[in-house]
């Protein structure tokens, strides 16, 4: 199975990330590995190699708000070395709700950079989609990949109307909300992400089964060489962003 896409992976939480990343090279899987501060990816772009299948997206995860301050003399630094922002957004679930005005802060600043200078950004939006989506409206923000949607369908409907894409994963495919949320977006909206290690990737005895989920995907939604519209589609959204 050929030109596998995987738009949201956590390859340094893996405890061998350096063969994970070189398995990407190996089975020329296209993937967009995403990090949670600037340190992290300044870290990252430092220690892993450039390079054609596997893009460093430069992140400041919400979750981290309470115990991390959001550098932005850094992340504005390291803006040049990279085409994609992630994993970026909001999270006012209640564990992280103190944080609300840090993360709103954090991501304003994050979304007007990215309006500016024509990023793709790979975006966390739990339980704030309506606030994530106007502050990407209000920033201009062109290229904008929503990651593991759990919203209210008439959010995801206004966030399709922005142009805007969704990757899904496998642990959505097996809940009955998940594949509800699957099955209202577009086909040619949809990419696919693993969200890995935090999401489900250990099928029929492999640790990172994306070819299965693949094949999981194309049987659930009934859609023939499903692997070739996803890939067109990020194809499609690479396209857009060049302009």
């Amino acid at each position: 199975m050929a030109n596998l896409t995987d738009m949201h992976v956590h390859i340094d939480y893996f405890e061998d990330y350096i063969q994970f990343f070189k398995a990407f090279e190996d089975k020329k899987i296209y993937a967009l590995f995403v990090t949670n501060l600037p340190e992290i990816f300044k870290k990252c772009n430092q220690t892993f190699p450039s390079s054609k299948y596997v893009k460093l997206g430069l992140g400041f995860n919400p979750q981290l708000a309470g115990k991390y301050n959001f550098n932005k003399g850094l992340f504005d630094n390291l803006l040049s070395k990279t085409k994609y922002i992630g994993e970026v957004g909001l999270d006012y679930s209640n564990e992280f709700k103190a944080e609300r005005a840090t993360q709103r802060d954090a991501f304003e600043h994050i979304s007007h950079q990215a309006g500016q200078l024509n990023k793709i950004m790979s975006i966390h939006s739990r339980k704030a989609e309506e606030d994530v989506l106007n502050i990407l409206m209000n920033n201009n923000v062109k290229s904008a990949v929503f990651h593991w949607y759990t919203g209210k369908k008439e959010t995801l409907f206004k966030i399709l109307d922005q142009g805007y894409y969704f990757s899904v994963n496998y642990s959505m495919l097996n809940t009955k909300s998940g594949l509800e949320i699957i099955k209202l977006i577009p086909l040619d909206r949809l990419l696919i992400e693993t969200d890995a290690p935090f999401g489900k990737t250990f099928i029929s005895g492999v640790q990172y089964n994306l070819t299965e989920i693949y094949r999981r995907f194309s049987k659930k939604l009934g859609v023939e060489s499903f692997e070739d519209q996803v890939f067109k589609n990020l194809s499609d959204l690479l396209l857009m962003n060049s302009k």
